[in-house]
């Protein structure tokens, strides 16, 4: 399963790559909103987990683009986030930071479950 992981705090993007991979997935991560637009526009993803603030654009932004441009059918959405009072986009699974790993491999695999049973 292929994660795209869009955070711009790099201990946080490495910290998270090194756990999702431990448990399996394959993940692809960027910095920034405008990046991560342009991989799923290059390639195709299973979930993507942004966070909501990034320089330039935010992870709504992010998903909302992606969503106008039907990059997400078939595909799991997250958003992590620090700030008390975010509204994801519709359909999109919210976590608060500072993070709880249990919890945060609990929603992934959750979100990664309906596409895992629509490719077989």
């Amino acid at each position: 399963m292929k994660i795209l992981l869009v955070e711009d705090n790099e201990d946080i993007r490495e910290g998270l790559t090194d756990l999702l991979e431990s448990e399996g997935y394959s993940v692809s991560s960027t910095s920034s909103a405008e990046e991560g637009l342009a991989l799923l526009r290059a390639q195709s993803f299973h979930l993507v987990i942004t966070d909501y603030m990034l320089p330039g654009e935010t992870g709504g932004w992010l998903l909302e683009q992606a969503e106008r441009e039907q990059r997400l059918r078939g595909m799991g959405a997250m958003m992590i986030t620090a700030h008390p009072r975010v509204q994801p986009p519709a359909g999109v699974r919210l976590m608060q930071k500072p993070l709880d790993i249990d919890d945060f491999l609990r929603v992934v695999c959750e979100s990664i479950l309906p596409v895992r049973a629509n490719t077989g």
